[in-house]
């Protein structure tokens, strides 16, 4: 089922601009069901391939497979802007869901699609063409009005900064609800390539680089090391298998949500897919015959997006999680990527490794007709006064790649 309303171009672009000429007049549906969201495949890619802020957690493969894997009770509420022809210009991702944070739990909150939950996506956007954000961003957030009667809030997480969607977003979300605004702001470290693995090793102290080359030449003389790639000296199948137990390893029960039974159904899926393309990538060490570390991370435009590492707790001596990343980032300058970046938290190495930086914000928003919005909003107010606890953390040799190190603000 689709909701549809007329979309005219804005006057401040109806003049000059010869593609909204060419456009016509574009209408906002709101997709509702499975098959029109399936209906829109052919076009996902073509559209986030133009974006100024693409992510592999955009990509059509990501949240198809998140809606059958992780969707639980969650409604589509994909907004489109269409021609005359049906063809679709720009989408906004969305979905009314319940958030599992106990706090949240019984709010109906609008946010982007895989924003939250089992495999939720980072880097999250609304998909409009580079250089037609002031043009279509603004018709597109009517979605945001129209839905205002069906949810209680607007959560709308790891929406990149730098993104020309941003400031319209939040135009939207202060005009038509209450207490709109930057919830959290976190930080996403990077590594800005360079020509060799040999020039990123000069940008480090002496001490850095005699420890990292003492435990490679360990891993190498005394445990017969190899670095490789899933799929070369080991299948898909069983290289994911090998990478959950390693995972694994690094947290307690129940605390990582990638080996949750929907995540990891959810990934391995993907794996599948994404692995023998090189859309996706993982990086291995095998020593004494066996895997003892791997690296999962994704390939999009001219950027290597870690995700998740796994390492043998009991080589700790030779820091295989290290190890990993160094053959990972030297397999990202080899194949002339630009950027390394390892995803939000704010982990020491991460410090240590990286020499860039890039936000994720988390907006809010809130329907000011809302008993259950307001009733939150006073609770939270609340427990602010009293201390929060904190996420256990993993050891400290490479810590999880993707698991907050505190709490966001709820």
């Amino acid at each position: 089922m689709t909701t549809t309303l007329l979309s005219p171009t804005p006057r401040s672009a109806a003049a000059p601009n010869a593609t909204a000429r060419r456009r016509g007049l574009l209408t906002l549906d709101i997709v509702r069901d499975e098959a029109g969201f399936h209906a829109l495949q052919p076009f996902w890619d073509n559209l986030v391939d133009q974006m100024a802020t693409r992510s592999p957690f955009l990509r059509w493969d990501w949240l198809s497979l998140w809606w059958d894997e992780c969707r639980k009770e969650a409604q589509l509420v994909v907004a489109v802007l269409r021609d005359a022809e049906g063809v679709p210009h720009a989408i906004a991702p969305l979905m009314l869901a319940s958030e599992p944070d106990p706090a949240r739990k019984h709010l109906v909150t609008l946010s982007f699609l895989a924003g939250f939950g089992d495999a939720q996506g980072e880097r999250l956007d609304l998909i409009v063409p580079a250089g037609q954000e002031d043009e279509l961003t603004p018709q597109l957030c009517g979605v945001f009005k129209l839905l205002r009667h069906e949810c209680d809030n607007v959560r709308l997480n790891h929406l990149p900064e730098e993104s020309p969607n941003a400031r319209h977003l939040l135009a939207v979300l202060q005009a038509a609800y209450s207490h709109a605004g930057v919830l959290n702001r976190q930080a996403s470290r990077l590594i800005r390539l360079p020509a060799s693995w040999e020039d990123f090793e000069a940008r480090h102290n002496s001490k850095w680089r005699n420890v990292l080359r003492r435990r490679r030449r360990a891993f190498t003389t005394e445990h017969a090391g190899i670095a490789t790639h899933a799929g070369v000296r080991v299948s898909i199948p069983e290289a994911m298998k090998e990478f959950r137990v390693l995972h694994a390893m690094q947290w307690p029960a129940g605390v990582s949500s990638f080996t949750t039974d929907a995540s990891w159904r959810f990934h391995q899926r993907l794996a599948a897919r994404w692995l023998p393309t090189q859309r996706a990538w993982m990086p291995m060490l095998e020593a004494d015959g066996k895997v003892i570390a791997a690296l999962y991370g994704f390939v999009e435009r001219d950027e290597f997006f870690q995700f998740q590492t796994g390492w043998e707790r009991s080589l700790a001596k030779i820091s295989p999680g290290k190890l990993v990343m160094r053959w990972a980032i030297d397999c990202s300058i080899q194949r002339g990527l630009r950027v390394y970046d390892m995803l939000p938290s704010d982990y020491e190495y991460k410090r240590q490794w990286c020499d860039g930086v890039r936000w994720l914000l988390d907006l809010e928003a809130f329907n000011p007709i809302s008993w259950r919005a307001a009733a939150f909003r006073t609770l939270r107010a609340m427990r602010r006064w009293f201390p929060r606890s904190t996420v256990a953390e993993p050891s400290n040799e490479v810590q999880e790649e993707h698991e907050p190190a505190l709490c966001p603000a709820a």
